[in-house]
């Protein structure tokens, strides 16, 4: 070695820096060498397959195996898409399978990944083999799907019996095929996935929070009512009901709709007669609520402080409410019927549905005043009108709608039921004639403009009616609308109908492009729209998931109770 350093001393420096550059550049290569892993993770166990024994929800297994290293895991099932089942680096593995379709012999390959990036080979394929679906359970046909031009994922909805005698949560794959399924216990609603992968939903007066095993997490009760029933482990809140929207804030809390009564003396008593005298009333008015997981209500937003209670819209005089206070001899007034809230964290404001005031209404969070109010202009009181924003170019307005939300666009899209299509005292369109739509909207809020820019449905376009009840969302890779046409009622001559006895009642799930006009890629019939049927299904809202695992955290099967396949 010294002789090499005498020789190597001998010629230029520049010739000298090259060799030692030679030099390292061997020893960090030989290094790497040893220390770089290229070996693949392998199985050191048989995956086992287990049911979950959560009967609630049958499609749903669980892996069980170890490894020689820690590793992630990934499935693929019945040839789909390659995903990740676990994340987390591990050698014992218990690994939840998730998107098996009902009555097939479903074929599930696992593949290991350990932290080096190393892929193993697959393992052999498992066969899961799964039960048919319940008889009681609705006919569920896909008409169309496009996979190409869809968005990937799972279409995931509720589905409501007319007669409640069944409700239950499922999601389809993109050719229609049930992957997944939870029975509940009274009448589903509202239902949407959480960021830590678990379900949120309203299951008759209750919230629910549970995994995708069928496991409750949380359950919320509204005890002001009905204290009977605040018992472990339902949670009291203290507020008179839950209904029609139950959803997770950017900071945990949760945000639903509540409501209270009011008693006035002098009340609108007439839809249709402007002169008709007014009478006493216990008005229902719609709060938005929101309360930490332990119950304790945070704030309240009393919309009969906020909004004029005099403005009543055609049905604001029903007694929807009348079950729910029972105790009030008179009866109540369906004022407003708020059907759905959200949170628009760009101005930290809720954007508030009000079926029965025919009005969408923006409120800033802190100091609950009025932001702006989309809905027709008849009616308002002069301090409220000044809220009401304009319109810009060919616009209709929304009537009875539901579900509107803010788009990535900077806009605003609803599901436009159509009821009606007119305001007290004015004549209502002929059931025959009404029709439903899903629309955009785009509202300048230093203007108080608002134009039209996109909607499906309606004259010119497929003719569709769901009086009550529908959903339409912005998908986000491919820009498509999803929109649920959740309540179908058609009589024995195919026409639209408002009776719940003697009609078809069916619902649809239905993809379009964000085009003009808008193209199907995707369409769902839940229910038989063939002919009159003695039970009709309902669906409330519907979603496209990525998949039925979470996008952020592992998720972790039950393993308690394991009963072998």
């Amino acid at each position: 070695m010294a002789y090499f350093g005498h020789f190597i001393s001998s010629y230029p420096f520049s010739f000298r820096a090259l060799v030692v550059i030679f030099l390292c550049f061997l020893a960090w290569t030989s290094g790497s060498a040893v220390t770089h892993d290229r070996v693949p993770p392998r199985f050191a166990t048989v995956p086992a397959v287990m049911r979950n024994p959560n009967p609630r929800v049958p499609l749903a297994s669980i892996v069980t195996f170890t490894s020689d290293e820690p590793a992630a895991v990934a499935l693929q099932v019945n040839d789909g898409r390659v995903f990740y089942a676990d994340r987390e680096l591990r050698t014992e593995h218990a690994v939840a399978v998730l998107g098996l379709r009902a009555a097939e012999r479903n074929q599930v390959r696992i593949f290991l990944i350990d932290g080096a990036g190393n892929r193993s080979a697959p393992s052999a394929s498992l066969e899961i083999l799964t039960d048919p679906l319940p008889a009681d359970f609705p006919p569920i046909e896909a008409r169309v799907h496009e996979t190409s031009r869809m968005e990937p994922g799972v279409t995931f909805f509720n589905v409501i019996r007319t007669d409640r005698g069944l409700s239950a949560l499922l999601a389809v794959d993109g050719d229609g095929k049930v992957v997944w399924y939870y029975r509940g216990n009274t009448m589903i609603t509202d239902a949407r996935r959480l960021r830590n992968g678990n379900l949120l939903f309203l299951d008759g007066p209750d919230a629910v929070e549970m995994d995708m095993f069928g496991n409750v997490i949380w359950t919320w009760h509204p005890a002001r009512l009905d204290p009977a029933l605040n018992s472990p482990p339902a949670v009291p809140v203290d507020v008179d009901t839950f209904h029609h929207e139950i959803a997770e804030l950017p900071w945990r809390n949760l945000l639903t709709l509540s409501t209270e009564v009011r008693r006035y003396e002098a009340y609108p008593s007439s839809e249709t007669d402007p002169g008709a005298p007014w009478s006493p009333a216990n008005v229902v008015g719609d709060v938005i609520v929101e309360f930490e997981r332990n119950g304790r209500v945070v704030n309240q937003w009393r919309l009969l402080d906020i909004l004029s209670p005099y403005r009543i819209g055609y049905d604001s005089l029903l007694g929807y409410w009348d079950l729910t206070y029972r105790n009030i001899f008179a009866g109540t007034r369906d004022w407003a019927h708020a059907n759905a809230v959200s949170y628009d964290a760009s101005d930290d404001s809720f954007i508030v549905s009000l079926r029965h005031q025919d009005a969408v209404v923006k409120i800033a969070r802190q100091t609950s005043r009025i932001v702006w109010i989309l809905g027709t202009h008849n009616g308002w009181s002069a301090s409220q009108s000044s809220f009401l924003l304009q319109p810009v170019g060919r616009l209709d307005w929304p009537f009875h709608q539901h579900a509107p939300e803010m788009t990535s666009r900077g806009t605003l899209l609803l599901f436009d039921n159509g009821n009606n299509r007119a305001e007290p005292f004015e004549p209502k369109m002929a059931l025959e004639e009404d029709y439903s739509r899903a629309v955009e909207y785009r509202i300048d809020p230093r203007t108080k403009t608002v134009s039209q820019t996109w909607s499906y449905g309606g004259p010119g376009d497929e003719i569709f009616f769901s009086r009550i009840i529908g959903d339409a969302d912005q998908l986000p890779l491919t820009k498509n609308i999803l929109i649920t046409d959740g309540a179908r009622d058609l009589d024995a001559n195919g026409n639209n109908s408002e009776s719940d006895s003697g009609t078809t009642q069916w619902a649809r799930i239905v993809e379009v492009t964000y085009t003009q006009p808008a193209q199907k890629v995707f369409e769902l019939v839940i229910g038989n729209p063939s002919r009159l049927a003695t039970v009709g299904w309902l669906v409330y809202r519907s979603e496209r998931l990525p998949s039925l695992y979470p996008p952020e955290r592992v998720l972790t099967p039950p393993l308690r109770g394991k009963v072998p396949e």
